[in-house]
């Protein structure tokens, strides 16, 4: 096994870009795996809908608090040690989550899994922040994006296959097999990224010094309450979705996943035409694009439920239309956020996530509370929309004064 250390700007090859996205697709595959068995998990432990939707709930707040944790502890010790230890973890909580029987030990066991998975997303920005200027960094977290989406294609497919032949613990077991691959694969072919000179001493004080002071700076601050915002629409669709389509609409658990497939393959279409217009416009010109088109279709979809003149065909349609539109959105959002640091790396990507898991999961459970609708999806979109743009104008306002 060879592990070299790179610092040139725009260093990263395809095949690593390849291996950070199908890191950070574990999130994806840990939350979109089980979707299909939303129902079937309720009705075997006896546990209301408004619970089951908190198993994704507890996962997404765990990420935000591993975030946390792995910042500093990838400033200090490089990117592929923290990495490793969170893989492993993902594992161990993969297999606790097979093997529970009840309620609170699912959560626990969600919460574990979750803190492991969190070392992909944040290695990844940083790896990708450790070699990569803004214009290639917009590129390269289109195509993670693009990858990370392979992970919804087909883990909700996976999940309705593994529920015609057994039962849904057999999920996490197929989890945690995807989970040692990756440990395996990281190992052998993830370099390190942070030169030993450019790490930082690990102390309380120095943690907080460097969280506090990458709080405060405006543009970065603004930026991340975006990121927030779009992770909560987009964790708002993948909790109230199942129901919608499923209970609503009369879609068997199966009809659903290929559904729920099309749909994140609109975002991988989406995606690929930004990478294109990338060459000629900026990563800002492309994000404000994308979000007032999420935000008029979420607008226009509640004004047909609003009209009693929805079906399952516009519903689906403009669901569709509104998660395509992130493909001009995620990408163009991380890049711009992530080029206002300037130093610590890891400790930005982690704030970053921490932030963007805890508003996201914080944002979907509040939804949760709700009385089930199907106006809640497309009037979530549009308010969480809206404030996503106001949040990047003020980002993009703050980074160009910065930059005067």
């Amino acid at each position: 096994m060879v592990i070299t250390t790179s610092t040139t700007k725009n260093s990263l090859g395809f095949p690593i870009i390849i291996l950070l996205a199908s890191l950070s697709a574990l999130v994806a595959a840990a939350i979109d795996m089980y979707l299909p068995a939303f129902p079937t998990m309720g009705a075997r432990l006896d546990i209301t809908a408004g619970q089951v939707q908190q198993t994704l709930t507890i996962f997404l707040l765990g990420l935000g608090v591993g975030q946390a944790i792995y910042g500093p502890l990838l400033d200090r010790y490089g990117r592929r040690l923290p990495l490793l230890a969170g893989l492993g973890l993902f594992v161990i909580g993969s297999i606790a989550a097979a093997l529970s029987n009840s309620f609170e030990a699912l959560l626990a066991a969600r919460f574990i899994q979750a803190v492991g998975a969190s070392a992909g997303s944040v290695a990844g920005r940083a790896v990708v922040s450790d070699t990569c200027d803004t214009q290639e960094s917009a590129r390269i977290f289109s195509i993670l994006g693009q990858v990370m989406m392979l992970a919804p294609i087909l883990a909700p497919m996976i999940g309705g296959l593994v529920l015609i032949y057994a039962d849904w613990q057999v999920i996490f077991w197929v989890m945690a097999a995807i989970g040692l691959i990756s440990l395996l694969l990281t190992m052998r072919y993830l370099p390190e990224t942070l030169s030993v000179q450019q790490r930082t001493p690990l102390s309380f004080l120095s943690i907080i010094h460097g969280y506090a002071r990458q709080f405060i700076q405006p543009s970065f601050f603004f930026y991340t309450l975006a990121i927030g915002a779009t992770f909560g629409f987009i964790f708002i669709y993948v909790s109230s979705a199942p129901f919608a389509f499923i209970d609503n609409f009369g879609l068997t658990p199966s009809q659903f996943s290929f559904l729920f497939a099309a749909n994140a393959a609109t975002m991988i279409a989406m995606s690929q035409v930004n990478m294109r217009l990338l060459k000629r416009y900026s990563a800002s010109t492309l994000l404000y694009v994308g979000l007032v088109a999420f935000v008029a279709c979420g607008l226009g979809l509640s004004l047909l439920i609003q009209l009693g003149q929805v079906a399952l065909w516009s519903y689906a349609l403009l669901l569709a239309m509104s998660i395509g539109t992130t493909g001009f959105i995620t990408g163009n959002l991380f890049a711009n956020t992530m080029a206002t640091v300037q130093k610590n790396a890891g400790i930005a990507s982690a704030l970053l996530g921490v932030m963007q898991f805890t508003i996201g999961g914080v944002l979907a459970f509040a939804v949760s509370l709700l009385t089930p609708s199907l106006l809640n999806l497309p009037l979530s979109f549009a308010v969480l929309g809206s404030c996503t743009l106001v949040f990047c104008l003020f980002g993009k306002h703050f980074a160009d004064k910065k930059a005067v």
